[in-house]
């Protein structure tokens, strides 16, 4: 039998952290993001005999984990063992101790036993890396996740929201409705039709409605008084080539959609306090070295269009006489999803290299980070109109490039020149890769705003467990 034992110290009271743990959402929360983790059964609470299945793969090999809660004594303790899955013992004991003061002690200890041994010692050491890896995330982003909390409670108070999210089958939309859950809030999710739901990949009580221009909100009761409507929805930018209908489709589910969600919102009896509204940095254009703050005005090439009548449909809002904010996005970094996922092959094998000069400007945030920025848009009523979702680090496509063969300890040598990406993915190669915009956080830095990843080094190393 083996040990591990993960040991932190959290600035929250014993209270706080059990009940993080104990809240909706957590179990997604902790699960690592390079991990291709799939629920299969669940509880979204610590009782005694609640039981979760998870399904992962290890090498191509399918693995499934079938675990229950054995024991509970909160806000101290829960323990939960295998009951089948890739060790022959596995008892995972969580302990939170008061530490004095508005502190406390978050302690994991696992006891586990590898199958067929001797043999199984040979992995022991892949073993014990990943257990490493999993538990420092699960550690970072618990505290991350209760120090946005604290941050929250200073500057609006412990209120617990209501709130709508469109867009929550989305790279960013998952997360927030985690985050959301997780932090004691309730989620409406705001369904098209044509969603194909999977309620398990959710917290349990998260609510949903269903939203269409023809018929309007399915449970219009579940909308009236909500403090604010998330929305996140949109047809992908990259997820095709570009052509005039493609650009046509994405604009009109941008565009038109947001529109058609105001006029719908605007009908209810009691409508939201606010909504907030996904757009992108890409409203300022390619303008090479340029800091951009939020005051910056709007370029002039198809993304800058759009996303400046997308922010113009959203804010016809405000003749409710509610609030709208906008958060304006550089690229969300996740391992599975988005631009990181696309990159993340060629450089793992060694096939990494600069896109076009290296000299254009990628502004981009860690997917948690841009999650916790629409919850602070949405829960504070002094956030009005634009703001940069951008980390601190303002980075050059060089830098991305060279940090991330960093990060995963392989060569960067092979450039791909501007003319072969215009013939690969024509003309958004010129908007989305070759573009330079260099967007600065001002109204987030100038509150104070927790970033959990103020640098690219460090974002790459907590979203790829290294």
């Amino acid at each position: 039998m083996y040990t591990f034992k993960k040991l932190s110290s959290l600035a929250c009271s014993q209270e706080q952290l059990f009940q993080y743990h104990a809240n909706p959402g957590a179990l997604n929360r902790l699960i690592p993001p390079w991990e291709s983790v799939v629920i299969e059964k669940r509880g979204d609470s610590l009782s005694v005999n609640t039981e979760v299945v998870l399904r992962n793969s290890l090498f191509g090999i399918p693995l499934r984990w079938h675990a229950r809660h054995t024991q509970l004594d909160a806000p101290r303790y829960f323990q939960d063992i295998q009951l089948s899955g890739p060790f022959k013992t596995w008892i995972h004991d969580h302990r939170f101790e008061e530490a004095g003061g508005d502190a406390s002690v978050l302690q994991d200890s696992v006891q586990y036993e590898m199958k067929i041994e001797p043999f199984g010692k040979l992995g022991l050491p892949l073993v014990r890396s990943k257990l490493e890896a999993m538990f420092a995330y699960r550690h970072d982003t618990t505290k991350a996740d209760l120090m946005l909390q604290a941050f929250l409670r200073e500057r609006v108070g412990n209120k617990r929201m209501r709130v709508g999210i469109t867009g929550s089958s989305g790279l960013i939309g998952r997360r927030l409705v985690d985050l959301l859950s997780v932090l004691g809030h309730h989620v409406v999710r705001i369904l098209r039709p044509s969603s194909q739901d999977r309620p398990l990949d959710f917290a349990l009580n998260a609510e949903s409605v269903v939203w269409s221009e023809a018929s309007g909100f399915s449970n219009p009761g579940a909308m009236e008084g909500l403090d604010a409507v998330v929305h996140l929805s949109g047809q992908g930018i990259a997820s095709s080539r570009w052509n005039n209908a493609t650009k046509q489709a994405i604009r009109n589910s941008r565009v038109q959609g947001t529109r058609s969600l105001v006029e719908g919102l605007c009908k209810l009896g009691s409508p939201p306090k606010a909504l907030v509204c996904a757009s992108g940095v890409g409203v300022y254009g390619d303008r090479e070295a340029e800091v951009l703050d939020e005051s910056a005005p709007a370029g002039n090439d198809f993304l800058a269009d759009l996303a400046r009548d997308w922010e113009e449909a959203a804010m016809e809002y405000e003749r409710s006489g509610n609030r709208v904010a906008i958060g304006r996005l550089g690229i969300a970094l996740h391992p599975q999803h988005g631009a990181l996922a696309k990159l993340l092959l060629p450089f793992r094998v060694g096939l990494g290299g600069i896109l076009g000069s290296g000299r254009q400007y990628w502004s981009w945030i860690h997917v948690d980070d841009a999650a916790a920025a629409f919850l602070y848009l949405a829960a504070n009523e002094q956030c009005h109109g634009p703001t940069n979702l951008v980390a601190p680090e303002q980075t050059d496509n060089r830098t991305f490039v060279r940090t991330l063969g960093k990060v995963l300890h392989r060569p960067t040598l092979l450039p791909v020149p501007a003319f072969a990406l215009r013939m690969i993915v024509g003309e958004m190669a010129d908007a989305m890769l070759l573009a330079s915009t260099r967007a600065e956080c001002k109204k987030l830095s100038d509150t104070g705003f927790p970033f959990r990843a103020r640098t690219l080094e460090s974002c790459f190393k907590h979203l790829l467990g290294m």
